[in-house]
């Protein structure tokens, strides 16, 4: 099947596309509230355990000392992860392919299988956190916007870009098509390689 391309934008980059630039904007944003309030809920957290005395906070400590490193670490690189996501759409254009969401059992959507025009059809997964992207504004839930190279990922996001979601290679396998040295150098200044290494984050 050949790739449908519903009202593309016309520029070279995704990121020059208004609504991409605008949901990328946003993404950085949302992403600096949770960092925020990962802050505010150790800082709290710290306040509580100084109020009370240490024979009965101990076990409020310990809690703590589990839950807020890896929230504060998981939110941060999330947060490092929107550079990556504007290197893409700063290097490729949208383009638009079909697409399906494979379900799992009792999973939310995790994956999405493009229907590259080559026959390549890779399944990628979402990161760094699942998103149910048929539902976000999507006009045509069969379609995707992809920016990025089947190979090694990319960014997609719903019909008319303004949602853009960073997506990897679920299972590199065997069957990678071989690209062009010119593709090798775009995913090399897109950051999704770094000499043989597959950036899948």
């Amino acid at each position: 099947m050949t790739p449908q391309q519903p009202d593309l934008p016309l520029g070279k980059a995704a990121f020059d596309h208004r609504p991409t630039a605008l949901g990328h904007q946003h993404l950085v944003i949302k992403r600096w509230c949770w960092l925020t309030l990962a802050l505010g809920l150790a800082v709290a957290s710290l306040y509580l355990i100084a109020s009370q005395p240490l024979s009965e906070a101990i076990g409020f400590i310990l809690i703590c000392l589990l839950f807020h490193p890896v929230m504060m670490c998981a939110t941060f690189l999330a947060l490092r992860r929107t550079s990556r996501v504007a290197a893409i759409l700063k290097t490729y254009a949208w383009r638009a392919f079909p697409c399906e969401y494979p379900r799992r059992t009792g999973e939310s959507p995790k994956v999405i299988l493009i229907n590259f025009a080559d026959g390549h059809m890779p399944v990628f997964r979402f990161t760094p956190f699942s998103v149910s992207l048929a539902q976000k504004r999507n006009p045509q839930p069969d379609m995707i916007w992809f920016a990025g190279d089947p190979r090694y990922g990319g960014v997609v996001s719903p019909v008319g870009g303004h949602f853009p979601v960073r997506v990897v290679p679920e299972s590199m396998g065997d069957a990678v098509p071989e690209g062009t040295p010119e593709d090798n150098t775009l995913a090399e200044r897109a950051e999704l390689i770094k000499g043989c290494k597959v950036h899948t984050t």
